[in-house]
């Protein structure tokens, strides 16, 4: 199996058709459709079923996709390795992190990395959690540093570890009629904002907190992962919201959005690294992964001398 019947059967499926994959490949369509043939002759089944509205992928064809893009990115990779070594240059690393990372974090890590690494390219993506798990799963991401709830589930194919503890807390916005009430139960009643989608980790962690007071969950529930949405609802309306320490301090507290101070404590959310177990990280991607973990331990020295 070649590199380039690998590339061409993915970008037959990212086309959607032969002539599509032709044109993005600089190739003529008969050079595409022999290619199938021989990648389809070699597997001994057929990848995709063509007609006239293009092409569509088999069960097989869904398989093979997946590990089609796995072994191209494996092999850009070490091929990328292999010729920075030879050129003394840095390669390339890239990352997915949570918003929540992007600000607390990131920045520091990259520093610290970009000073013993300064020729390497760098691609960063934010994204929640699960877009995070299907880049490393499609191999389209080294690693991520994302932030999530107790009682998380990873998936088999990854290798979490935990790197730091962040405090979460309700908010509102300044001169909200319900700012100086010390319980929950005073904000029952309540529309809250959550940074989850309905039925995820997060919104199970929310139902299961309010539980754990005694206390229905609250029945008006808006969500939102992104955080300038989040940053405008919580200062125009009179919503509640839920949100980490960092977020607060970087993102919001100069959006006259103030922290509620309840007397019950909201769970820390944690911070972790995930790679996958199957695939080594390039001396690039430890490198920074390291800057990650060394940047967090100092976090939380910090905040545990206050």
């Amino acid at each position: 199996m070649k590199l380039h019947q690998l590339q061409v059967f993915l970008s037959v499926v990212e086309q959607g058709s032969l002539h599509g994959a032709a044109r993005a490949l600089k190739l003529s369509p008969p050079a595409i459709t022999v290619t199938m043939r021989e990648l389809e002759k070699l597997l001994g089944v057929p990848l995709v079923t063509r007609s006239v509205n293009g092409v569509k992928l088999t069960e097989y064809g869904a398989l093979f996709q997946r590990r089609a893009r796995l072994l191209v990115s494996d092999m850009r990779r070490t091929q990328d390795e292999l010729i920075a070594m030879r050129d003394s240059r840095g390669g390339q690393v890239s990352i997915t992190v949570s918003s929540v990372v992007a600000g607390a974090l990131a920045p520091q890590a990259f520093a610290a990395f970009r000073g013993s690494m300064p020729n390497t390219s760098v691609v960063f993506r934010e994204s929640p959690l699960p877009a995070a798990l299907n880049a490393l799963h499609d191999g389209e991401t080294d690693f991520a540093v994302v932030n999530c709830v107790p009682g998380t589930q990873w998936p088999d194919f990854v290798e979490q570890k935990s790197i730091l503890s962040i405090p979460l807390f309700a908010v509102s916005r300044q001169g909200h009629p319900l700012a100086r009430v010390r319980t929950l139960k005073r904000l029952l009643e309540s529309e809250w904002l959550l940074p989850c989608e309905p039925g995820d980790d997060v919104d199970k962690a929310f139902a299961r907190y309010f539980g754990q007071q005694g206390l229905p969950v609250p029945q008006r529930i808006l969500r939102c992962q992104s955080l300038f949405p989040t940053i405008m609802l919580l200062k125009t309306t009179d919503l509640i919201g839920i949100v980490t320490e960092p977020t607060f301090r970087l993102e919001m507290a100069h959006h006259k959005i103030t922290a509620l101070h309840v007397a019950e404590a909201f769970p820390d959310t944690t911070v972790s690294t995930v790679v996958r177990r199957d695939r080594p990280l390039t001396s690039a991607a430890q490198r920074f992964l390291c800057c990650f973990e060394d940047v967090a331990k100092r976090l939380a020295h910090e905040r545990g001398r206050r």
